[in-house]
């Protein structure tokens, strides 16, 4: 009996104990000379300790595609609603200021989150997967960097230009993982309109990276709401069996080869192949 319960308190010890942060905001563009611009972080927990982490920022360029400045976390967490802001000198309340202005690049461009060592990361390191934990490429109506998309791992180039108020909105994490151009909701919650319930289908989830070796996964629905998971190796042994609240998913304790996940939400479900390296 006391093995079982040791086995238990083992299993369930990542998945109480993991937690994530992700980019929620970005404003890179106001009028003049962008003195009201920065990047709002959100943790799945409140007062998260951001020790070990760092925030890249890429300057997007279809020959280079390099970093030109990096923020070290280490040090500081997240406030008691999980936000923390890297701003400009003159936003009120900002964690870690940048300078008077114009130090955010409008695009196309990446903002990134590393769980490395800022040394690792010297201005002009190119972008890569490496340790990534999220990342957003943006512009300001800018064409589409493919190069700088391919090596974060992303597909959307998200535009703050997209309703043409790129001086007045920001890009702002919607439920079901993409942005929209909204006006700055600092510290609060996000302006993005929830996705209708009819909008549900066997589609609805989507599942990244995939290939992945960072240790995690995202899984990102269409609609608010807890997410049931469950990861089979290719046995049909239950690896991982747990209720996502977030999108950030530990796999942590997976070796290389190929798995089956399945996702489901309410009447919707879907299985997925994911491949850990």
């Amino acid at each position: 009996m006391m093995k079982k319960i040791t086995l238990l308190v083992l299993l369930f010890i990542p998945f109480c104990s993991f937690s994530q942060i992700s980019i929620n905001e970005i404003d890179s563009d106001q009028s003049s000379t962008d003195t009201q611009e920065f990047i709002e972080l959100l943790s799945d927990t409140p007062s998260f300790s951001l020790d070990g982490y760092i925030v890249v920022l890429f300057n997007g360029n279809s020959t280079d595609n390099v970093s030109y400045k990096t923020i070290d976390l280490t040090g500081f967490e997240t406030d008691t609603n999980g936000f923390f802001i890297i701003a400009a000198d003159a936003v009120s309340g900002a964690d870690i200021t940048l300078g008077a202005s114009n130090t955010i690049q409008n695009g196309a461009d990446a903002v990134a989150i590393y769980q490395d060592d800022a040394a690792n990361f010297p201005n002009d390191t190119p972008a890569s997967t490496t340790n990534l934990i999220d990342a957003i490429v943006y512009g300001t109506g800018d064409d589409e960097d493919a190069d700088l998309l391919a090596a974060l791992g992303e597909t959307v180039q998200y535009d703050e230009d997209a309703n043409g108020n790129k001086d007045i909105e920001s890009l702002q994490l919607n439920s079901n993982g993409s942005f929209c151009a909204s006006e700055p909701t600092l510290r609060a919650e996000n302006n993005c309109d929830p996705l209708s319930n009819d909008t549900i289908n066997d589609s609805q989830f989507s599942l990244y990276p995939n290939p992945t070796s960072n240790g995690f996964i995202n899984i990102v629905s269409k609609i608010n709401g807890k997410k049931q998971v469950a990861i089979f190796n290719v046995l049909g042994e239950l690896v991982i069996n747990t209720t996502l609240t977030g999108k950030h998913l530990s796999i942590a304790s997976l070796t290389s080869g190929i798995y089956i996940v399945k996702i489901s939400q309410g009447n919707n479900s879907i299985i997925k192949k994911l491949v850990v390296k």
